[in-house]
């Protein structure tokens, strides 16, 4: 099967709440959480992974610090339901969403600079993130939600 990587759209939003609420269990209100974002565009912009109809994931970028003529992204948010996990749905998701807002920054007169992603030191997806984008640990923030958070950044422009 192959994966479909599509703008989310709003009959998402339900189901994009349900993989955000089983991918985050310490995080509330999934409903709110993701609607807010989705309406949020295009500083965020969501996408979704799809299957045979059926949505296996999602990705959350963020235009970081304004609309600037060098875009910094932070990838915020990616989830893929527990069945499908090490199955390159996330690298997929990374890869080929990050090129559909590659193709809206240059649209707008910007060009993709950087990427941040934070995430928990002991994630086992930050290799995911070194893989799918380049990104390598920067910096080590102790006990910023639930645990110490690692900053990765990936350097896109050459």
């Amino acid at each position: 099967m192959q994966v479909k990587i599509r703008a989310a759209t709003e009959a998402d939003l339900d189901h994009l709440a349900r993989l955000h609420s089983e991918s985050y269990p310490r995080q509330f209100s999934s409903r709110q959480w993701v609607r807010s974002n989705f309406h949020a565009y295009p500083r965020i912009m969501l996408f979704a992974a799809e299957m045979d109809g059926v949505l296996v994931g999602y990705i959350q970028w963020i235009q970081k610090s304004g609309f600037r003529k060098e875009a910094v992204l932070e990838l915020e948010q990616i989830a893929v339901t527990p069945t499908w996990r090490n199955q390159h749905v996330g690298t997929t998701l990374i890869k080929e969403s990050l090129q559909l807002v590659d193709v809206y920054l240059q649209a707008q007169g910007s060009q993709l600079k950087s990427v941040i992603v934070t995430t928990r030191t002991d994630n086992h997806a930050q290799q995911l993130y070194k893989s799918a984008l380049g990104a390598m640990p920067q910096a080590v923030i102790k006990d910023l939600y639930s645990h110490d958070e690692v900053i990765m950044i990936a350097n896109l422009r050459v």
